[in-house]
């Protein structure tokens, strides 16, 4: 059924893909995914509408159709995802076991003697501190997002650990005043490498081959997004979400669902949103660090999330 909407919509666009006779509530779903990224946001709505009343048991189509409906009725500027959508999901569903399993494979592979680590994309520390070991005299916070830089130094402080914080990106650090004579035994980047677009990552990696012994990478081993609405894209995230969805319940349903999971899902379909995002197989991971002149990558699985599985990528420079 999707390859046929998807054939129906490259050849004649929207109303030819609704011309099809007899779409199953997942078409409908798909339905109203190509209508959003047409920015038919009515029409988008009605589609989901429609693929909930078919298949209501269903949380994926009830879900998006109460999105949808949203931002039918108030615009899709004041649906983004809301901090405390966001905050309940990293902290329930399967991200408890998967930082759990991060920061113990990332204390695993600290030295132990002492040393200085850089975490880049730290946020607000839920990877690196339960990793902290009595070996890490000292950490460089890489951070963009002030208030979670800030929570994070303020932890530090409170548990004596001496710390620099940086408020910017990886790139902003790397031309920093002092940037190139800068090193550190470890450097960890969990789950936030994938913010660099894949043609401005190699300079970076490269810098960091140059500045630390070990990189420690954690990321997923997602598929490439760069065609969304691809049918075998779709499916995947279809079923993905799916699994993600039933991991909530009760009130944290709701916020989880319509203030992170729902503008995500719609936002990789969003030809009017700036991408931010840049996720890729783990053997594209290896393969770049390598590029980046790293003479060992060792990888480990994490945790079978939700979205995909996460792996940790171990990259010696020596």
């Amino acid at each position: 059924m999707l390859d046929t909407l998807w054939s129906h919509y490259r050849a004649g666009g929207l109303e030819a893909a609704a011309s099809v006779a007899g779409p199953s509530p997942e078409g409908l779903l798909y339905l109203a995914m190509l209508a959003f990224a047409d920015e038919r946001h009515a029409e988008a709505a009605t589609f989901a509408a429609r693929a909930a009343q078919a298949a209501p048991a269903d949380p994926l189509f009830p879900a998006a159709a109460a999105y949808l409906a949203r931002v039918a009725r108030e615009g899709k500027r004041n649906v983004y995802v809301s901090a405390e959508g966001f905050g309940a999901f990293i902290r329930g569903g399967g991200n408890v076991a998967l930082y759990r399993e991060t920061s113990r494979a990332l204390a695993r592979h600290y030295p132990g003697e002492p040393f200085e680590l850089l975490d880049i994309g730290v946020g607000d520390g839920l990877a690196l501190l339960p990793a902290l070991t009595p070996a890490v005299r000292r950490v460089t916070l890489v951070e963009p997002a002030a208030p979670l830089l800030e929570r994070t130094s303020a932890e530090l402080v409170a548990r004596g650990v001496s710390h620099e914080p940086f408020s910017g990106r990886l790139q902003e650090l790397i031309a920093s005043p002092g940037g190139e004579t800068r090193r550190w035994a470890v450097a960890q980047a969990t789950f936030s490498l994938h913010s660099i677009p894949p043609a401005e990552r190699l300079g970076p990696l490269g810098w960091l081959r140059a500045h630390c012994d070990t990189l420690l990478v954690a990321e997923f081993d997602a598929p490439l997004m760069d065609e969304p609405l691809k049918p075998d894209v779709i499916r995947h995230v279809f079923g993905r979400y799916r699994e993600g969805l039933s991991e909530y319940s009760g009130s944290d349903f709701e916020t989880v669902t319509q203030g992170f999971l729902m503008p995500v899902f719609f936002g990789y379909v969003d030809r009017g949103a700036t991408r931010t995002t840049f996720e890729q197989p783990v053997n594209g991971w290896e393969a770049q660090l390598r590029e980046a002149g790293f003479a060992r990558v060792d990888r480990q699985l994490l945790y079978p999330y939700w979205w995909a599985p996460a792996w940790l990528l171990v990259a010696h420079a020596r």
